[in-house]
């Protein structure tokens, strides 16, 4: 039987031969069965113990044992290393260990990029602030200077997505020229994910809540995707608050508002397999996700994204999430926007078509669009037009 290491700083799991990564919650679960080897652990306990107090679902725990037992290659039928204990809970009962505090550490794979924080310098930084109507938000800060806030989207995780192979590109740059705010929206990430009323104004009251939390009195907007809508939204509750909208691969109508039958039909086919099929192994329904987020990638970097996705947040939430947006449409917000706009949008975006990047600049007054040379959704750091991206920002949002 392998022996397996768990070393709590990077996330990485070890058998000298073999070596994989845990997402953080995963991370702390295992470390405390490791310090309790032996013992039946109640998923109460679990959540008490990693979640601390945060309101979640109880299936969180077993979504995330699933996780750990595919990195061990372990079997919930045959178990070798972790055992479900009939309406108890779980035990550990093979050979795992804690890596010894400050020994080094090796890294294998795509993730983990030396120039980024670590999991556990991360995972120190998250926050949590509460939201109108009781929910709790996850948001984190990272960079000195200009107060740039993220604007939160469907798929994200304040811990993993600085080893995101496109987003991260993202927070790595703009936290050493601002001050970046991010935050998991209701339902996604490191937010509560369990009785959460995932609709659009809710994610609006999510945005206001952790830049209340922040004190600014001024701040400039990063909407990118789904995130540009809630922007526009925020902007327009609160003009005086906002010192600049950037909007990035974005719109103002849902896939449904835009007059295509087509884009319906497919609107429908794709929550529906996202509430059958979103916690499959079988990665279809993400790849189908990842493929038009970025064509343009690796086989590792599209793998790496299609494992990502389902540590986001569970089917039903996820499916929720498209459900709004596909049915968004802030377009009568558009003309009364009086903040200062950049528009910002791939040329062969499958997400968003470029003509949704054009309306949101032509129904903006005075807004200054950028086509970017590139058939990915949101850029990498690879790409020649990247470096142009964050010129952009800077020029547009820096004081």
């Amino acid at each position: 039987m392998q022996r397996w290491v768990l070393d709590r700083e990077d996330g990485s799991v070890s058998s000298g031969t073999d070596q994989c990564q845990l997402s953080p919650r995963a991370t702390e679960i295992l470390a405390f069965m490791i310090g309790n080897s032996g013992t039946v652990l109640p998923r109460n306990k679990i959540l008490a113990e990693v979640w601390q107090g945060l309101h979640v679902s109880p299936d969180l725990v077993r979504e995330y044992i699933f996780e750990i037992r595919k990195a061990l290659g372990d079997s919930a039928s045959e178990p070798q290393f972790i055992e479900t204990v009939g309406r108890r809970g779980y035990r550990l009962i093979g050979p795992v260990t804690l890596k010894p505090a400050g020994a080094a550490s090796k890294t294998a794979g795509y993730t983990l990029r030396p120039d980024r924080l670590s999991r556990a310098a991360q995972m120190s930084g998250v926050r949590y602030c509460t939201s109108k109507d009781g929910t709790s938000i996850a948001h984190a800060v990272s960079g000195e200077g200009y107060p740039l806030l993220f604007a939160g989207s469907w798929m994200t995780h304040l811990v993993m997505d600085w080893e995101s192979p496109a987003y991260g590109d993202y927070v790595a740059h703009l936290s050493g020229r601002f001050r970046v705010i991010r935050y998991d929206q209701r339902g996604n990430g490191l937010s509560q994910w369990a009785n959460t009323d995932i609709v659009f104004d809710r994610l609006v009251d999510d945005m206001e809540c952790v830049i209340d939390t922040y004190g600014h009195d001024q701040v400039a907007i990063l909407g990118m995707s789904q995130g540009a809508s809630v922007a526009i939204a925020y902007a327009q509750r609160h003009p005086d608050r906002v010192s600049h909208l950037i909007l990035n691969g974005g719109y103002a109508r849902g896939r449904r508002m835009r007059g295509n039958a087509r884009d319906i039909e497919e609107s429908d086919a794709l929550i529906g397999l996202i509430r059958t099929c979103w916690g499959n192994d079988n990665p279809a329904v993400r790849q189908t996700l990842t493929t038009l987020f970025m064509p343009d990638a690796t086989k590792e970097q599209m793998q790496w994204f299609n494992d990502f996705q389902k540590l986001c947040g569970p089917s039903e939430n996820i499916a929720d999430f498209r459900s709004v947006f596909d049915e968004v449409d802030v377009v009568g917000m558009l003309p009364k926007t009086t903040v200062p706009t950049l528009v910002l949008h791939s040329s062969e975006d499958a997400v968003s078509p470029l003509t949704e990047g054009k309306l949101l600049a032509s129904q903006i007054p005075g807004a200054a669009f950028v086509e970017l040379d590139s058939p990915n959704h949101l850029l990498f750091e690879s790409e020649k037009e990247f470096g142009k991206m964050l010129k952009m920002i800077e020029e547009f949002a820096g004081p």
